[in-house]
């Protein structure tokens, strides 16, 4: 997880140069066909897939998410009065935090329904199978998810920033 992240971390300050110089939609599109992409290939993933094939769709997944997070929350944050830039952080911040409780508490619900249908279907089977399964069930989930972003985020605008 760690290239990921130290990859994530380096293209934040790269998608805020390329935010300032093309506006929200034209990252916010690729960036979900890049996650949807990954999500797919991660669902693919099996015991015997190779850790190096895991780190490189990570990857993959965090420069999707970087180029979706910092622009559509600096296009929202640029709709407020420059005074209440505080409490809209707050707020994003806040909702970041549960929206991702949620999204892990549902993603774990798919995964034990996968791993349980795994099981109903084949009497027997054995415990990674049914891991594999439940995750693949939880991924595809994910991929859905992105897919929805990508269709709102269709309407997504650039907000010009008045500097008063």
């Amino acid at each position: 997880m760690l290239p990921g992240g130290i990859i994530n971390g380096l293209m934040s300050p790269v998608m805020g140069r390329l935010f300032d110089k093309y506006g929200p939609k034209w990252l916010v599109f690729p960036g979900f066909i890049v996650a949807a992409a990954a999500l797919w290939f991660f669902s693919g993933v099996t015991a015997a897939s190779a850790a190096f094939l895991i780190i490189v769709l990570h990857s993959c997944l965090m420069i999707g998410i970087s180029m979706i997070m910092m622009p559509a929350q600096t296009n929202g944050l640029n709709q407020l009065p420059r005074e209440y830039y505080p409490d809209g952080t707050a707020i994003m911040n806040t909702l970041q935090q549960v929206a991702g409780a949620i999204g892990t508490a549902v993603a774990v619900s798919i995964m034990t329904a996968g791993q349980e249908g795994y099981f109903q279907s084949h009497p027997g089977g054995n415990m990674v199978e049914a891991l594999t399964a439940g995750v693949s069930h939880a991924f595809l989930f994910g991929m859905i998810i992105a897919l929805v972003g990508f269709v709102i985020g269709l309407f997504i605008k650039r907000v010009p920033v008045k500097h008063d």
